[in-house]
């Protein structure tokens, strides 16, 4: 995207980050609007802490916070509102009480199974029409435009 300026003008709907950041909020209100319409009130953000629960559990809170890319104040947030629907618990870890545990409760595992072919769903539609190779190299260079900015 090295279109986006052009002599001291900035194009900003070539500016790569504009771009991410507008697929990324069509792509977080589709998924929030098709959970709604599978009955499940649920964020993406609160969906991505799932996946990980679902990988790995129990799990401290500030590790769930490294694996999904969130602040100890955002994680916090997402886990009390996932806590009051009653799909997580939280507790000392017994070997280190400053550590707290996160652990799914059984609604929250149940979850997974209605869920999962929802977010299939999802994935299909924002995929449609893209060729596998070229989301492969998309996904590939996000990564590599990550690195570069450690």
């Amino acid at each position: 995207m090295r279109d986006q300026f052009d002599g001291d003008r900035i194009v900003l709907d070539n500016a790569l980050t504009f771009v991410l950041h507008g697929t990324y909020q069509r792509i977080r209100a589709y998924a929030y609007r098709v959970f709604a319409e599978h009955g499940v009130e649920i964020t993406p953000e609160q969906w991505m802490v799932l996946v990980r629960l679902w990988q790995h559990e129990p799990i401290s809170q500030a590790d769930l916070g490294d694996l999904t890319l969130r602040d100890r104040p955002t994680m916090t947030r997402i886990l009390d509102g996932m806590d009051t629907r009653g799909w997580i618990t939280r507790g000392r870890d017994p070997s280190d009480a400053r550590v707290r545990l996160v652990r799914l409760s059984a609604e929250g595992r149940a979850l997974r199974k209605k869920l999962v072919p929802v977010a299939k769903a999802i994935v299909a539609r924002a995929e449609a029409g893209i060729a596998a190779k070229d989301l492969v190299t998309t996904r590939e260079t996000l990564r590599r435009i990550a690195a570069n900015l450690e």
